[in-house]
């Protein structure tokens, strides 16, 4: 192997410029798109009264649109307003895990107080149905066995506290 000046032998010489034309091929493939989106846009009216909007003239009477840049309003931000926002997301975030943990665990609870409340009122229900007599206490703690028109009524009741607790 012989090298020139440089001391490249020619195999490297020539992969240097192969290499070059490489990037050369990657950048024309990667820039061709850009060149793509920068097509005019033309407007034109058809026999119908309708517009169109095409990338490629149609008709003779087809005019160019020029399509105006929207300027940037914001100025890219910077690391410290990142970080400050998306603590802000991570905080936002958090209060509305808890809030939904607590939701969920509330509604654990109200079911929990259901299911109780729904067992005991098919029990009150089942030993009313059951007992020869119902009765309640009066003021000087003697028992007062209810008619069968109050036994109708309390009953109701106890079958109305069942529909309100075992939905």
């Amino acid at each position: 192997m012989t090298n020139n000046a440089d001391g490249f032998t020619r195999a490297q010489e020539l992969r240097k410029g192969w290499r070059g034309l490489f990037y050369l091929l990657l950048l024309s493939i990667f820039i061709s798109p850009v060149f793509h989106l920068q097509a005019g846009v033309y407007k034109w009216v058809d026999e119908n009264g309708r517009v169109h909007f095409s990338d490629r003239p149609t008709a003779a009477e087809s005019t160019e649109v020029e399509i105006k840049q929207q300027e940037r309003t914001a100025p890219p931000a910077s690391q410290q307003d990142r970080r400050l926002k998306m603590q802000r997301m991570l905080e936002v975030y958090q209060e509305d895990r808890v809030e939904k943990k607590e939701a969920q665990q509330k509604q654990q609870e109200e079911k929990a107080k259901r299911k109780r409340n729904c067992a005991r009122a098919k029990d009150r229900y089942n030993s009313h149905v059951r007992a020869r007599g119902i009765y309640r206490y009066d003021k000087d703690g003697e028992r007062q066995y209810l008619s069968d028109e109050e036994r109708t009524r309390h009953m109701k009741s106890v079958k109305a506290e069942i529909a309100r607790w075992c939905k």
